[in-house]
């Protein structure tokens, strides 16, 4: 045993005499000089670059460098690659020994910066690093070694180090700064605890950005192998400005992972995106963001299988595939809910001036299912719905080659009475009843669309007038609208109609047939004067083109009703072209006739109805007339009852040809013909006036006025040749005849 033991010490002394002897060795010859010299030597022929540093030191308790430097290829005068302030490597020389274990105590780098360039597509500046050399055609097949002795790291730490990338185009620079990162008990197998935190900025020109992050998590190496390892983050925390996310997951395959991440954002506002995006409005507060993926990454492409998130009452799940070898390519499929609050949008319309204020938007929910691509945006169906109202349909935008939307929607309203608590101004309108509608567009060069709309029990009140009970249909598309029949009340008064307008926003031509049992016409009330109208000039306007507009159909009245005008029946026809505010193009014909009625001050009517005031032009020439022509004894046709008023007029170029214009009433019969020139209301007439028993003076013969001059300034003349052609004229004339012939004889028998 004492022999044993004696074997024993003699052998550690001699080893350690060994190693002492090996570590004097190693120290006298590996002087710093020779180190320097040999590890320049190395880097020179592998690398094919310029490489210096201020000193570097070998011994058995590691390996040292300060002040490295590596060049660009070939040589300093290109830039540098890399640097760093000191790098150290302090191995366990024990365990490589002993037990065939090359274990590390530390490894420690500080101050490291590496700068990768793109020069072009799928080149960059250690591109020349990477080039493998063609084995000789003589070569040896190499034999097969003994695997590699196992490699343990006890402890890795880097310190203020940086790493920069900038693309070839110049429109992307990325560097990671402040590079603090700690490793311990790192192996090829096991997991082994990392955490770090950096500095990440990205220049764009669409984006700018400086951001802190913080990672902790565990990596294992798959045996050296970067495509078994697998990463676990614990915790990573990223600042962009004063938003924060948080990130946890993992990951397999380091080279081509696969990830399963979560990632949360705290409550932010809008104003806090403004510094990175300044379009984005202010003040806005945005809920907290909660999102999970599960994707795969290579280096071609990325394969999302699943991206879920929500934000406040917001939620949705995104999957698909996009590739960038040899160019972009994408497919995408999103699924969007959303619950928006009852708000005044008067709260919107502050960030967004586009929405108008003055709307309660409701509680609404919103469901979307879309398709996204290069070359097109399909959404294959979306709803919005709130408070019995519904919108659902579909759309594809066709971005490439040539920007095409197609469009299909669907409208419900279950109570149009609703509308009014979405915006005040419609409360006047009391709209009721139920609307729904279908609608198909696109835009290429130019919107197009068509669609139909259905109602029942519409109800509306406008302009005084009261609309209820109406039910139809109506077709509609870009330069049309029809109606199906229409059926409804108007004033309480049952109406029946249908119409049709053709190029309705450049010259609406319309074409309508309606019938209604009473026709109210209500006084406007004289709008009101300001203080200073007089003496105020009024604003020049800039010069509008003319609006021309053509009308065609028949209107059927059961009565009219009106202050000044009422009549038990009324037919209205007519057929004009270029219809304008001042008249002076209008062509066509039109024709009315009326039953028993009463007219007074017809003035008064054609003041705030120029319709009214075309088809009762003669009528009011007659009125006119009648108080001009004083001697003829004519009745006062301001204020008459009539049994019939028909009225047949051609029209060319707003000049008013009078085919036919006749009043029946009990004391007169009065008729017209002639013209008049509409925008000027210069008149050329002739009206014949037939009085009845009714005036107490009865005529066989009319009476013809002949009306020049103005509507407002008229020139009235009697014609002589009907003045003579009446019974009592006739007689009295003869009567003086006969004494004047029997005078003469007398005077001649003398």
């Amino acid at each position: 045993m004492k022999k044993l033991i004696k074997i024993s010490l003699y052998t550690v002394g001699i080893l350690a005499a060994l190693a002492l002897a090996g570590g004097l060795a190693l120290k006298l010859y590996f002087t710093p000089v020779r180190v320097k010299r040999l590890a320049l030597e190395y880097a020179s022929s592998n690398l094919k670059r310029e490489v210096d540093f201020k000193s570097a030191a070998l011994s058995l308790s590691g390996f040292s460098i300060t002040g490295l430097r590596v060049s660009e290829y070939p040589d300093f005068s290109k830039g540098e690659f890399l640097s760093a302030e000191t790098i150290s490597v302090r191995p366990e020389l024990r365990e490589l020994i002993f037990n065939r274990k090359i274990k590390i105590n530390s490894v420690s780098a500080d101050g490291l910066k590496l700068k990768v360039l793109e020069a072009k597509k799928g080149t960059y500046n250690f591109s020349d690093m990477l080039a493998v050399k063609a084995p000789a055609a003589n070569s040896a097949i190499p034999k097969a070694t003994a695997a590699p002795a196992p490699l343990g790291i006890s402890r890795l730490s880097v310190t203020n180090s940086q790493f920069s990338y900038k693309n070839a185009a110049g429109d992307l620079a990325c560097a990671i700064k402040k590079i603090n990162l700690d490793a311990e008990n790192i192996s090829s197998d096991g997991l082994f605890p990392l955490e770090g935190d950096f500095t990440l900025n990205i220049a764009m020109p669409q984006f700018k950005a400086s951001m802190p992050v913080y990672l902790k998590g565990k990596a294992a190496l798959g045996g050296w192998n970067p495509q078994k390892g697998r990463a676990e983050i614990e915790k990573a925390r990223i600042a962009l400005g004063a938003i924060k996310l948080e990130l946890q997951g993992s990951l397999s395959n380091l080279i081509e992972p696969d990830a399963e991440l979560k990632l949360s954002v705290k409550p932010f506002s809008s104003s806090d995106l403004k510094p990175f995006f300044p379009a984005m409005p202010a003040k806005i507060l945005l809920p907290a963001i909660d999102a999970g993926a599960a994707f795969k990454l290579t280096s071609n492409n990325l394969r999302l299988n699943r991206l879920s998130f929500k934000a406040g009452p917001a939620s949705g799940a995104l999957k698909g595939a996009m590739a960038w070898n040899p160019r972009l390519d994408y497919f995408f499929e999103a699924d969007i809910r959303a619950q928006i609050p009852e708000m005044d949008s008067a709260i919107i319309s502050k960030k967004f001036k586009m929405i108008p204020s003055g709307f309660n938007i409701p509680l609404t929910e919103i469901k979307a299912v879309a398709i996204i691509t290069p070359s097109a945006v399909k959404a294959k169906s979306f709803e919005v719905s709130a408070q019995g109202m519904g919108l659902s349909g579909s759309a594809v935008i066709k971005l490439a080659p040539a920007m095409r939307a197609d469009v299909k929607l669907k409208a419900d309203i279950t109570d149009l009475s609703r509308l009014a608590k979405l915006a005040k101004t419609l409360e006047p309108y009391a709209l009721s009843g139920r609307a729904s509608a279908a609608l198909s567009c696109s835009w290429s060069n130019s919107l197009l669309f068509s669609g139909k709309a259905d109602f029942s029990g519409l109800g509306a009140a406008f302009m005084e007038r009261k609309l209820s009970g109406l039910k139809g249909s109506l077709n509609f598309s870009k330069d049309a609208v029809t109606s199906g029949p229409l059926a409804g009340k108007l004033d309480g008064e049952n109406f029946t109609g249908s119409f049709s307008v053709k190029n309705y926003a450049a010259h609406p031509k319309t074409v309508f047939d309606f019938k209604l049992a009473k026709l109210v016409i209500k006084t406007q009330p004289p709008a009101a004067a300001g203080k200073d109208a007089a003496a105020e000039k009024p604003a020049k306007k800039p010069v509008q083109p003319v609006f021309y507009m053509d009308l065609a159909g028949a209107a059927e009245l059961g009565a009219i009703e009106h202050p000044n005008f009422s009549a038990k029946t009324a037919v209205f026809k007519c057929d004009l072209k270029n219809i304008s505010d001042d008249l002076k193009a209008l062509s066509g014909n039109a024709s009315f006739n009326t039953g028993t009625g009463k007219l007074s001050d017809l003035y008064e009517l054609a003041k705030s109805n120029k319709a009214a005031k075309v088809a009762l032009f003669p009528l009011l020439a007659l009125q006119k007339a009648s108080k001009l022509a004083k001697g003829a004894r004519l009745p006062d046709f301001n204020n008459i009852a009539f049994d019939k008023i028909e009225g047949d007029y051609l029209f060319d170029k707003g000049l008013m040809k009078i085919n036919k214009s006749s009043l029946n009433a009990a004391i007169a019969d009065a008729s017209s013909s002639g013209s008049i020139n509409l925008s000027g209301e210069t008149l050329d007439m002739k009206i014949n006036t037939t009085l009845k028993e009714g005036s107490g003076i009865k005529m066989s013969a009319p009476l013809t006025l002949l009306v020049t001059g103005t509507m407002s300034s008229p020139s009235v003349k009697l014609d002589i040749k009907s003045v003579m052609a009446q019974p009592a004229v006739k007689k009295n004339v003869n009567k003086a005849v006969q004494e004047g012939t029997k005078l003469l004889k007398n005077l001649f028998k003398k």
